[in-house]
């Protein structure tokens, strides 16, 4: 045990593990750093389709008192004509949220004032609609509808305040049950736009299935490796050996065969077993997933053939950076920046914008699928011909080998002859 401990390389499974583990905390809590999650240009949309008054257009005065930063957060506003165009723009899961003020908002507003001026019953809050694309997850959602409501609130508090002291100038008393009316004279009422059923999960199975998809491809790509050499080591000492590049190609069909397995058993268990609802055909979804799950397994094959067995020390952190950069869980623009400069390459990112516009936006390619297949495919093309190039190379290298060991026997004999010869002169 003494002598084992003294080899150096022996160390190496130890400090490499607590290497890795250092950088997986240097990775993990800046994302979840600070008491609140900051938002970084979190794209929302405002509608103003109100028409106005001579005396006064209250909608653009809400628009002119859109903060882009507020209590560090940055907030990246959409000015759009149309209640229509909103609510395109979030089917197309370009915003995550819209407010719309309506196209009487100001005379209603101004309706409501004489009202209460008058001490007249029958007043009415006026309504501003918030729309949510419930697609972007719980905590996207969240932020938006929040985000929004606080706009809605302020611009009420703000009115509510001009109210009571023109009331209090002309010492006008308002009757208990204005009350709430005068507190609360603009309201906001929320509309889910996708008309998403109950069972999507919180809008977490896009993100869980590619989460699965990368896992797989990096052990699948580690265990059949590892399983695969041993079985040829074994092969080699009875007499059947078998070439590198044999070996190497089955390897490479076996993972088609794993991605193939993964992709059925997963969609069966989502659908058949949890029934998760999905807005496309499930065999769209099924092929997006084969392609998933094919580009994870190639990418991290790839490395490993590469890295040989220092492949694992990349492997792991892409994996891991890979989930907190593909916007599944937490959302691109709360994450640092650190986070989403590794989005804007890595494939995970583009798997769960293509999962969600499959599953949330009926397979819009403005959703996100039409660019998720770029990238993916691209990347998938890339990884196989890595993979065939080795492949290729292995072969010439054990042709290479072969030729050199049949032609050691060919001079033995050459030799021999000329000592036999030598032996009867």
């Amino acid at each position: 045990m003494k002598k084992l401990l003294k080899v150096k390389f022996a160390w190496f499974p130890v400090w490499s593990t607590a290497v890795l583990m250092l950088c997986m905390i240097c990775v993990y809590l800046p994302v979840f750093s600070g008491s609140t999650q900051k938002l970084t240009d979190f794209p929302l949309i405002v509608v103003n389709e109100d028409q106005g008054i001579s005396s006064m257009n209250l909608g653009q005065k809400m628009m002119d008192n859109l903060v882009e930063k507020q209590n560090g957060h940055s907030f990246k506003w959409t000015i759009e004509l149309s209640k229509e165009k909103a609510l395109e723009e979030i089917k197309n899961n370009k915003a995550y949220g819209a407010l719309v003020i309506p196209s009487n908002y100001s005379a209603s507003l101004a309706q409501l004032q004489k009202t209460l001026m008058t001490g007249q019953a029958g007043g009415k809050a006026v309504n501003l609609e918030v729309l949510l694309n419930e697609g972007g997850g719980q905590m996207a959602t969240s932020v938006a509808s929040n985000a929004l409501a606080t706009v809605a609130t302020s611009a009420s508090t703000g009115i509510s305040n001009e109210i009571k002291a023109s009331m209090m100038k002309q010492g006008i008393r308002v009757s208990p049950q204005a009350t709430s009316l005068l507190d609360a004279p603009v309201q906001a009422t929320t509309a889910n736009v996708l008309g998403l059923p109950a069972n999507v999960n919180k809008g977490m199975t896009p993100f869980m299935i590619v989460l699965i998809s990368s896992i797989s491809g990096l052990m699948g790509a580690n265990m059949i490796h590892g399983y695969l050499g041993k079985i040829a080591e074994g092969m080699a000492r009875k007499g059947h050996p078998l070439s590198s590049a044999k070996l190497l190609l089955t390897e490479l069909l076996m993972g088609i065969i794993l991605a193939v397995l993964v992709t059925s058993a997963l969609l069966t268990f989502v659908f058949g077993v949890f029934g998760s609802a999905h807005t496309s055909s499930i065999w769209r979804i099924y092929l997006f997933m084969l392609l998933c799950c094919l580009t994870m397994y190639f990418l991290f094959k790839m490395i490993s053939l590469f890295l040989g067995k220092w492949g694992m020390l990349a492997m792991f952190p892409i994996n891991i950076l890979g989930i907190f950069a593909s916007g599944g869980a937490i959302p691109l623009t709360t994450l640092p920046e650190f986070h989403r400069v590794f989005s804007s390459f890595l494939p995970t990112r583009y798997m769960v914008d293509g999962m969600r516009a499959l599953f949330y936006y009926h397979g819009h390619m403005q959703a996100g699928l039409g660019t998720a297949l770029k990238f993916i495919v691209t990347y998938l093309i890339m990884f196989l011909f890595v993979c065939a190039a080795m492949v290729i190379m292995a072969h010439h290298k054990d042709k290479k080998g072969k030729s050199k060991q049949q032609g050691e026997p060919q001079q033995a004999d050459i030799h021999g002859q000329e000592m036999g010869l030598l032996a009867a002169e």
